[in-house]
């Protein structure tokens, strides 16, 4: 089956804005020219002024790439991440020309790696951690010496390397520390976010079942006016009339609806349903469908994996599992050719049911959004309202199972319901 969720998505949204990046970097290249222009022109150092400009322009060059690229494919990890980088080699170079760690702005290393722990992932966030790591080591060894006055200034090598250890745990121990505290609060968010969805998902079950509630209870009345008025027709029209048959076929349904009606009466009296009878899973679904579903032209076949009937898992006639087993196979059948396939596999703790039609399978613009109110390609045409499958979902999730919706391997959409053996056992 075709999942609709196939896996992850390698081309992973970043939280960060690119252009809140691209702003950063034009203001640190102001910065750059700015304290490079001073320091040679002001203080009078010398510096090799024009390396130092190659490398402030190749940060000019990269701004623009970047703004280009951002019109097109806005804010992808990768590309922040190899801009951040960029942005640490880049003042690595600077830094190699101005005097390595002794440069005061060396401490400026640490800037990518905390954008980084604070937005990106924890593999991002090593990976520049390793980078500004590999960079100090370097620049400790080797760099440009700024022109300091020998006479009254002396740093040992000691200092340079206490200034190299420095940085280097003070990358790690900031991007670490900031990483776990971004982390904590991502999944703080996620969960309210998970939270706040699941509570959006009830109220609309919540309402629904108001409205289907006010619906039967409306509709009490005009039922009883066609059942009165299409039994009064029955008698006084013979069989060898043409419209005979489509007067017994508006009674069928019409006592059909009446059953439906008074299942929702008899689910709401029922003091405890949890001594209904327990059933075999393939026997509680072939009952189902003698009882409340027309196959109409489709043929449905229930199968299942066990040799005998001793090996088949038992289960009671819960009014939410059989409403959405009969929603999801009334979708099933409005789409089929000519069959409905049941199957039904369990383990020592699960049941799972699929349900395979031969029709055209699920649209990629219906799959997209499987489950959610509201969503059919029908909608509109007589009657459709796309809300079939979104009841039956949260009426399996209501029980603690889950509802995965696909295309079947031989074409034709598939629904897998899962559920745990333990919603159908008898307290």
């Amino acid at each position: 089956m075709q999942r609709l969720f196939a896996g992850p998505d390698t081309s992973v949204r970043s939280p960060i804005d690119p252009r809140v990046v691209l702003t950063i970097r034009w203001l640190a290249i102001t910065g750059q020219l700015m304290a490079l222009i001073f320091t040679y022109f002001v203080l009078g150092f010398d510096l090799p002024l024009i390396p130092a400009l190659f490398i402030i322009g190749l940060s000019v060059l990269m701004n623009l790439w970047q703004n280009r690229q951002a019109k097109d494919d806005s804010g992808l990890v990768e590309q922040n991440l190899l801009a951040l980088i960029f942005d640490i080699l880049q003042l690595a170079a600077l830094l190699f020309l101005t005097g390595g760690l002794l440069n005061p702005f060396s401490v400026l290393l640490l800037a990518p790696v905390v954008v980084s722990a604070t937005m990106l992932r924890r593999r991002a966030t090593l990976v520049l951690i390793l980078t500004v790591a590999a960079s100090v080591s370097v620049l400790a060894l080797y760099n440009h010496p700024l022109p300091w006055d020998q006479d009254k200034v002396d740093l040992p090598g000691l200092y340079v390397a206490g200034l190299w250890m420095s940085l280097v745990l003070s990358t790690i121990f900031i991007g670490g520390y900031v990483w776990w505290v971004a982390s904590a609060a991502r999944s703080l968010s996620e969960a309210l976010s998970q939270a706040q969805l699941a509570v959006a998902e009830e109220q609309q079950a919540v309402a629904l079942g108001s409205l289907a509630t006010a619906a039967a209870h409306k509709l009490g009345s005009p039922l009883n006016t066609i059942t009165v008025i299409s039994h009064e027709l029955s008698r006084e029209i013979t069989e060898d009339d043409p419209i005979y048959e489509d007067i017994q076929l508006l009674r069928a349904e019409a006592e059909r609806c009446r059953v439906i009606l008074g299942s929702l009466e008899d689910y709401k009296s029922q003091s405890n349903p949890d001594f209904e009878p327990e059933l075999p899973i393939n026997v509680l679904i072939e009952d189902l469908l003698h009882e409340r579903f027309d196959a109409g032209h489709a043929d449905v076949i229930v199968t299942h994996d066990a040799d005998t009937m001793d090996e088949v898992p038992v289960a009671t006639r819960r009014a939410e599992f059989i409403q959405a087993i009969e929603d999801i196979l009334q979708n099933a059948h409005q789409f089929a050719r000519s069959q409905i396939v049941v199957h039904i596999e369990w383990s020592s703790e699960d049941i799972h049911i699929s349900i395979n039609d031969d029709g055209n399978g699920f649209k990629p613009s219906i799959l997209s959004r499987a489950g959610q109110p509201w969503n059919s390609s029908r909608e509109g045409e007589d009657g459709h309202r796309g809300l079939g499958m979104f009841i039956a979902q949260t009426l399996i999730r209501s029980i603690g199972g889950s509802v995965v919706f696909g295309n079947g391997k031989n074409g034709g959409g598939e629904v897998r319901v899962s559920l745990p053996r333990s919603c159908f056992m008898v307290e």
